[in-house]
């Protein structure tokens, strides 16, 4: 357009008019904005709107050109287009003369892309509470904003993002958009299409032109996005909880954590014997957090195969985390978290604190999943529906749940919840429940993490199956940990060496929270060599430290509160407390800042910038301590009196009363006493603590001593063995033992050590996984028995894991003393360290297990060299899970002293076949168990154990890749024995009916047959039900699982349940058809049947 065509101009007179006309078409509010749209500049905005008048005259309407000229049909403009989604045609004319200065385009196209920014955001509540946060504005720049456009909340908001961008340095359209994606906020298109015709633009192409040139002029282009508020609030929303996920999960300085899985075998779940017996179920390996929920997968998908019962597919995506206090429960859960969100950044994720969870308040599932994330989110039901639709949906969704043991709730978790569905509005109980048991949403993936006593009595249809154990820091984490508090290499090995020294205090280590303490103290007291006394001494080195910083305003006044605050807390399970509670017990915040974490509650869906804070201990750990520094220090005699017997018999008060111990011991009392002159009757509650101790120990003779079923017994009815088993083991009685044992090495106390010592009965079973502290405190009472005691460690059937130096501790302290270990069994501990020490002890062994446990073939020779030197008769010898390729040989010249062998999975070859095989024939003494399971093995392997067959009564070759062809031999020699084959497992091999036709050959000579997943249809069925009928007495127990039969099958094997007093059919494909087939034949018999 040529200078010849510019607008004529208007008198101020007619500009007055036109003004008059548009204060009685736009509201007061949208003058700001209209006042943009025309290109001033925010400055001069500022002049012209005002809190109590507008004013626009002639002058503000001027556009800011050496002419002055001013804009024609004004009011005509505004009141057809200015305020609509589209930008005004005739204002980008005038705009596109070439004597406006680029400064106005500048400002007009900035202005058009904010609006349209804040039009996506309609709420201001929303905006408010979640867009400012992606901006990261702090509460002092919303207060002020607030403050200077009270009443206009357009206003406000342009300001919020006109406050980002001046501090991002967004100096165009295009960066402003650039960032907003960055920041994963919806962002205008300002890409630039086609124009429709020569010499004009879209909106989109006025974008585009920021700090390039003139703007041209534009055709009417509708640009208005079409999604809705509720897809918009769900984006966001979704964004705004990765976002806190992300500030929940920042591990930095973090070292890695090892966890395993934990074992929990119950009665109910065993069913399928043949996979528990022959493969071992417990997996000791380190599982990452980045693959918990594809190791929870792979462990649900052998449970439900090797179990009768119908499992619920949607439990593998839940897994439980347990462990010790201190242990790095949340530190795992953050470590989940990072990765979840690395490996999904477009889910959602939700972290839930229990102890920001109000169990006493109904909330639907939304608010239940939001309970601890920063949102901002304005509950809405249509809107809250649509999200629950999309999360149900989603099978990317994450849900951590941290310190269930925080829960303020009365009672435990074993009552059953009442289901509910997606939408409705329920007490917290019960939609916690019913997301573990995946009623609500079974896509998602759930994790929860919590102490070990929450899960004690624990609803059985809500527990998580797959349970993940954090056993803490591995050496080489807690070097790590070392060096990143050393501050040269030669001080880090220093400190390393100083804390071998203490072995009471590096077997805390792989604690992380007792770490983080003691190698710092470490670190700066090198050179006064200052003993750690125990873990109470180094929480209260820490106190001491927290004083004395001028960083910190710790008073001991109002640290006295804090400790019976901590205390109330403890008592009545309240983990979290609001601000009143500090004012309650006359507590300065300033004072106690060391301690305590603030969280911002929320209100009617908003953030409380400035209103009430919630408040929480550092770590629960922090808050037993206090609870018990109050107890031993600050409480009269009489109120500690009351509480101390209710604080002995209730597992949550653990922690407290180790501390309490650990205040026992003298030097630290000595301590105390200088830090808190006034402290009441320390000795008096000490004798008070000592003495409820003294009263458990005669319980001690009831814990257990050995496994009462042995190898070759357990085999003459192994699911009734079984049983027995189950019923036998006590972990609470072994936790016991632990605990009292941890309290007398934390007391120091000789006396009361000696006692304990004396207390413990001559022969003792240490079963389970076993804790490096646990192993220390034992062997520092140990020590100091007078009787020599007899440690059965773990079973022939459960092996036992000692993690860190506890074996070395514990072998150490038997080498040094006239302790015996008759029974050593172990799964997934490194050896090679004490291997020397095992050899030592190995005559009084008889029975031992090395379950992965890196052994190789010159330490087997070692092993094999001293049991033939010295006659050592084993009940049971088990290697399995070790390379052993070439053992043979070796195993071979002391097969004659072993009474059961087994080999599971160790890579044996033809000639370690061979060599065992003649060995087994030419000994003089029958064995009661051979397992050669999970090895690859021939026809000719095979054949070479038919002359020794009769000499076995279990073997074991489930998945020895063992054909039809290959049983020929060994089924024609079993026939032929005097006495029949107790136990014979051929699981897992394709046998097919040629090699059923060989074991129809021999059935009635064999009392226990797994045939569990042999590739068996109806007609290989058939043959060995013949074979059954013509039997003149029972079968103990026959194992049909995963051969895909039917009902066909079923209905045929209920003509013979009288010869089969347990059969299991678990995954054979039964409909009702067929088991009401087999429960109708049963009712004479009155057999069991698993798997129908």
């Amino acid at each position: 357009m040529s200078k010849a065509s510019e607008p004529p101009s208007v008198s101020d007179e007619a500009a007055g008019e036109s003004i008059k006309k548009m204060k009685k078409q736009i509201r007061r509010a949208n003058w700001p904005e209209y006042l943009r749209k025309l290109g001033f500049s925010d400055n001069t905005v500022e002049q012209c709107v005002s809190k109590n008048e507008v004013r626009l005259n002639p002058y503000w309407i001027k556009l800011q050109d050496k002419q002055g000229r001013l804009i024609i049909g004004l009011e005509k403009m505004v009141a057809e287009e200015i305020f609509t989604s589209k930008r005004n045609e005739r204002v980008d004319q005038i705009l596109a003369y070439n004597w406006v200065k680029k400064s106005v385009v500048r400002n007009r196209n900035r202005a058009w892309f904010i609006y349209d920014f804040l039009s996506q955001y309609p709420s201001y509540d929303f905006f408010k509470a979640n867009v400012r946060l992606m901006l990261q504005l702090n509460e002092d720049q919303i207060t002020q904003i607030e403050h200077d456009y009270e009443g206009n909340i357009k206003e406000q908001r342009y300001h919020m993002i006109l406050t980002w961008m001046k501090a991002k340095k967004l100096t165009s359209v295009k960066k402003v958009a650039k960032a907003l994606k960055n920041i994963e906020l919806v962002a205008p298109d300002i890409s630039k299409p086609e124009s429709k015709a020569a010499g004009s633009s879209t909106k989109a192409d006025s974008y585009s032109s920021d700090d390039e040139s003139d703007s041209q002029s534009s055709s009417e282009s509708d640009w208005k996005e079409t999604i809705s508020d509720s897809d918009l609030e769900k984006q966001s929303l979704k964004k705004l909880c990765l976002k806190y996920a992300k500030a929940i999960a920042d591990i930095t300085n973090r070292v890695p954590l090892h966890a395993t899985k934990q074992e929990s075998i119950s009665e109910e779940e065993f069913g399928n014997t043949s996979s528990w017996l022959f493969k071992k179920q417990t997996d000791k390996k380190n599982i990452p957090p980045e693959n918990l929920f594809e190791e929870a997968a792979r462990w649900y998908d052998e449970k439900a195969k090797s179990s009768h019962e119908t499992t619920n597919k949607q439990q593998q995506n839940v897994a439980g985390l347990t462990g010790i206090a201190g242990i790095g429960k949340t530190t795992f859960c953050k470590f989940v978290l990072k990765h979840w969100i690395e490996s999904h950044p477009h889910s959602f994720v939700f972290y839930i604190s229990i102890r920001d969870v109000d169990f006493m308040e109904k909330c639907n599932l939304l608010k239940f999943l939001l309970v601890s994330t920063d949102h901002g989110y304005k509950f809405k039901p249509e809107t809250d529906d649509a999200i629950l639709d999309e999360i149900n949906k989603s099978s990317d969704t994450l849900i951590v749940i941290d310190g269930l043991d925080e829960a303020e709730i009365t009672g435990d978790f074993s009552k059953h919840p009442h289901g509910m569905s997606l939408h409705q509005e329920k007490m917290p109980y019960c939609i916690l429940m019913n997301l573990l048991n995946c009623r609500l949403l079974p896509s998602a993936k759930k994790l929860i993490a919590s102490r070990p006593n929450a899960f004690l009595n624990f609803n059985p249809e809500c527990k998580p199956v797959f349970m993940l154990q954090v056993l803490g820091l591995s050496k080489e984490s807690q070097n790590l940990l070392c060096k990143q508090y050393s501050k040269t290499e030669e001080q880090q090995k220093h400190v390393q060496d100083e804390l071998e020294k203490q072995p009471n205090v590096s077997a805390l280590l792989f604690i992380p929270i007792f770490a983080r303490l003691i190698i710092p103290y470490f670190v700066d007291n090198l050179e006064s060599n200052k003993p750690v006394l125990s873990i109470s001494d180094v929480f209260l080195n820490q106190l001491e430290q927290w004083q004395k910083n001028p960083k910190f305003h710790t008073d001991w006044k109002h640290l006295k509160q804090l400790t019976k605050l901590a205390l109330d807390g403890v008592e009545n399970r309240q983990f979290s407390f609001p601000s009143q509670d500090f004012t309650k017990h006359g507590i300065e915040m300033k004072s106690i800042e060391p301690f305590m974490c603030a969280h911002a509650t929320h209100q009617h869906g908003m953030l409380v910038l400035d209103g009430e804070k919630t408040f929480f201990f550092i770590h629960a750990t922090w808050q037993e301590f206090l609870a018990a520094l109050h107890l031993m220090v600050f409480a009269s005699y009489e109120e500690f009196s009351s509480k101390i017997q209710q604080i002995f018999q209730q597992s949550s008060w653990e922690v407290v009363v180790r501390f309490l111990f650990g205040f026992c011991n003298q030097k630290v009392q000595e301590k105390l006493k200088i830090l808190f002159p006034d402290a009441q009757e320390l000795k008096n509650k000490e004798k008070v603590v000592k003495t409820q101790a003294r009263k458990l120990l005669p319980k001690l003779s009831e814990l257990p001593s050995d496994n009462p079923v042995t190898a070759d017994k357990y085999f003459d009815d192994v699911i009734a063995s079984y049983f027995k088993v189950n019923k036998f083991e006590s972990r609470e009685k072994d936790s016991k033992l632990y605990n009292i044992c941890s309290w007398a090495n934390e007391a120091k106390d000789d006396v009361l050590t000696k006692a304990l010592a004396n207390s413990l009965p001559n022969q003792l079973l240490l079963s389970g996984d076993l804790l490096p502290h646990q192993v220390m405190s034992f062997c520092h009472v140990l020590s100091v028995a007078e009787e020599s005691h007899i440690l059965n460690v773990g079973d022939w059937l459960n092996p036992s894991t000692l993690a860190g130096r506890g074996l070395h501790t514990l072998l150490s302290t038997i080498q040094q003393s006239t302790h015996k270990i008759p029974k050593l069994h172990l799964e997934e501990v490194d050896i090679s360290v004490d291997f020397e020490i095992i050899l030592e002890l190995l005559p009084g062994i008889t029975g031992l297990t090395l379950w992965t446990c890196g052994l190789t073939i010159p330490m087997v020779e070692n092993l094999v060299g001293v049991i033939t030197q010295h006659n050592i008769h084993l009940s049971w010898l088990d290697l399995s899970g070790n390379n052993l390729n070439g053992v043979g040989k070796y195993l071979a010249k002391s097969i004659r002293l072993m009474q059961a062998l087994s080999l599971v999975n160790c890579n044996l070859q033809e000639d370690d076949f061979n060599a065992i095989a003649e060995a087994t024939a030419n000994q003089d003494t029958n064995m009661s168990l051979l397992n050669l399971s999970e090895n690859v093995m021939s026809k000719k392997a095979l054949d070479s154990f038919v002359p020794g067959i009769h000499k076995l009564g279990v073997m074991g070759l489930r998945k020895c890749s063992v054909t039809g062809d290959g049983l020929e031999q060994l089924c024609h020699e079993i026939s032929k024995r005097q006495k029949p084959i107790n136990f014979l497992s051929l699981g897992e091999n394709n046998i097919g009916l040629i090699g059923v036709n060989h074991m129809s050959s021999c059935v009635y000579n064999i009392r226990q047959l797994w045939l569990n997943d042999c590739n068996l249809t109806i007609t290989c069925l058939q043959a060995l039900i013949a074979a059954i009928h013509n039997m003149d007495h029972s079968m103990v127990y026959l194992d049909l699982s995963k051969n895909k039969f039917g009902d066909e099958g079923a209905i045929a094997l209920a003509t013979c349940l009288e010869k089969v007093e347990k059969l299991n059919v678990s995954e054979c494909d039964i409909t009702p058809v067929g088991a009401e087939a087999l429960h109708t034949a049963n009712i004479e018999w009155k057999h069991q049947i698993f798997g129908v």
